[in-house]
């Protein structure tokens, strides 16, 4: 077949933007599309949480352990399970309105980050609502006191 140089080019442009057309597909198809919902961690998958700033409480990561400031009567067992709480906790964009309530800010610190990440959490039933860098999203199944230690 004889094509001037300026007609093999558009064939190589064609074909090259139907490759890529088919392999976003055949990416869709594999990985299911955009029909499930989108979830992101309240922390970075394999980050490693250092100190929780939340309104009367702050957690310090001390070695294995914790340390919270002011520490009466909170165990421990109480901090780990609020990190953990915080590694686990999915979230799900929200399109409801932001609550008249005001927020409890929490701000937590991780390894070998300059500067912490700043939390707007809003009890919402049983469900925890979630303003993180100008975004809107929604915890299920996790009230606010799982994230927080104001209740100890």
């Amino acid at each position: 077949m004889r094509l001037s140089r300026k007609a093999w080019n558009n064939v190589i442009i064609i074909s090259m933007v139907l490759m890529i057309f088919l392999f976003n597909s055949t990416n869709n198809i594999l990985t299911g599309g955009d029909d499930g919902e989108l979830q992101a961690s309240m922390l970075p998958s394999g980050s490693r949480l250092m100190t929780l700033q939340m309104p009367l409480v702050t957690m310090e990561r001390i070695g294995q352990g914790w340390r919270a400031r002011p520490s009466e009567k909170i165990t421990e067992a109480q901090m780990l399970a609020v990190a953990k709480n915080w590694e686990v906790a999915k979230m799900t964009p929200s399109n409801s309105d932001l609550p008249e309530q005001m927020p409890k800010i929490a701000i937590a610190w991780l390894a070998g980050e300059n500067s912490g990440r700043v939390f707007q959490l809003y009890e919402d039933g049983d469900h925890t609502l979630v303003l993180h860098q100008q975004q809107l999203f929604e915890i299920r199944d996790m009230p606010i006191e799982t994230l927080l230690l104001e209740n100890y």
